[in-house]
């Protein structure tokens, strides 16, 4: 890992592994069957109750810290959802109760489904195409971050075979493109859901804290527009090395074979619907370096400066193979106002939006520079994510030795 995004996960594991090791070392007779005499857990059934929600958020933790790696190292994650076999953590509430009474009231409004249903069935039953337009549960946005979480190995597999020319030669075509579009679907229908029961992007930007778990909010929608980013992003490709094996610099016909499959993605919708979810993943750290308050949240981000950094890539690889502006394709000055489709402050189902990411009409706004995205800006916005990057001295060497061999892909 090429910065401190590894020290933020390692930061968040001590962490939760120091909760768990708050109660007393006494003996309990309450123990379940099967669990060793000597555990370390209180005499109490409040104790009790508090400790295996602390070993139920531990288990989940692993699971978050394995997405964040996978993500950040480009690696398959270890864990799969099929194993997580237990039911879903405590509300935060509970966690911060300031006594036995209010704990106990509080435990009489926490939904009995929570305590019977397994996290793997839940995350099956979200993918199952025939059922997951009607399921029974109200979640948080801390469990909507863990689906997220469980969602990577699915999104890995599918990335991985649709940016990759390894299966060229097999006789079957698996057709990865629509695998690409059934994630997207699964994505897309996460959010709306996360959207209609907790208002995460709305009340993120609109600064309200309704719900406890708030501070999970950033990390959440940086995570799933890293999601969709790297389903329609071919990073690999991009950054010069090759989208597989055969393909590395340097070998016979990889060069010719690369630039190909760069200018099929450019072109592609592919392309812009990247471009914007780049856009989205940068509206959200801009914010975050923006508010005082959220300097603590921030370095605890694994996910902020590595998708910063994603997105640099992104956004400049399209501008700098991409010719839209009047002043590109010699149409004169400046475009009409009308034709802008602002990445920033355009809502997701605006109809000018949605035409430029599926057929290219328009022409798409950085709205930190109000600049274009395109040829003639691409000295602009490379200084704009340099100056971005500069928190984090190892991504801006990685983003300048990536504009050093932009010309070559």
């Amino acid at each position: 890992m090429a910065f401190s995004s590894r020290t933020a996960v390692i930061k968040e594991f001590l962490t939760v592994n120091t909760l768990t090791t708050k109660p007393k070392n006494l003996k309990n007779p309450l123990l379940p069957l099967g669990w060793p005499k000597n555990s370390c857990i209180g005499t109490s059934p409040h104790s009790f109750a508090l400790t295996a929600s602390h070993f139920l958020s531990l288990a989940f933790s692993v699971l978050r810290i394995d997405a964040y790696l996978s993500l950040l190292v480009d690696h398959p994650p270890s864990v799969r959802y099929q194993e997580i076999s237990i039911p879903l953590s405590k509300s935060t509430h509970l966690w911060t109760a300031a006594s036995k009474d209010e704990r106990r009231t509080l435990e009489w409004n926490e939904p009995a489904g929570r305590e019977k249903a397994r996290f793997c069935f839940l995350v099956r039953d979200a993918l199952d195409h025939e059922y997951r337009h009607q399921l029974p549960y109200h979640l948080t946005e801390i469990d909507y971050h863990l689906g997220l979480c469980s969602f990577q190995a699915g999104i890995w597999e599918t990335a991985r075979e649709a940016h990759s020319c390894d299966s060229d030669e097999l006789i079957a075509n698996s057709r990865p493109r629509d695998h690409v579009v059934k994630w997207r679907s699964h994505l897309d229908l996460w959010r709306a859901n996360m959207e209609k029961n907790c208002q995460l992007w709305q009340n993120y930007f609109s600064a309200s804290t309704k719900s406890a778990d708030h501070n999970c909010g950033p990390l959440s929608i940086i995570l799933w527009h890293y999601s969709a980013l790297i389903l329609h992003a071919p990073l690999k490709l991009l950054q010069g090395q090759g989208c597989c094996f055969k393909c590395r610099s340097g070998t016979f016909g990889a060069t010719r074979k690369n630039k190909a499959r760069h200018r099929g993605w450019i072109e592609s919708s592919r392309a812009r619907i990247a471009v914007w979810n780049a856009a989205q993943i940068v509206k959200v750290v801009e914010f975050e370096f923006a508010n005082a308050t959220s300097a603590t949240r921030l370095r605890l981000n694994p996910l902020a400066i590595a998708g910063l950094l994603k997105s640099a890539i992104v956004v400049c690889s399209y501008a700098f193979h991409t010719r839209a502006c009047p002043v590109c394709t010699g149409g004169g000055g400046g475009g009409s106002p009308m034709d802008l489709v602002h990445l920033f402050d355009t809502a997701d189902d605006n109809e000018r939006l949605v035409k430029w990411k599926e057929h290219g009409e328009g022409l798409a706004d950085w709205g930190p520079l109000s600049a274009p995205v395109c040829r003639c800006k691409i000295s602009l916005l490379a200084d704009w994510f340099l100056k971005a990057l500069a928190r984090e001295k190892n991504a801006e060497v990685e983003f300048r030795a990536f504009l050093d061999g932009l010309g070559k892909t």
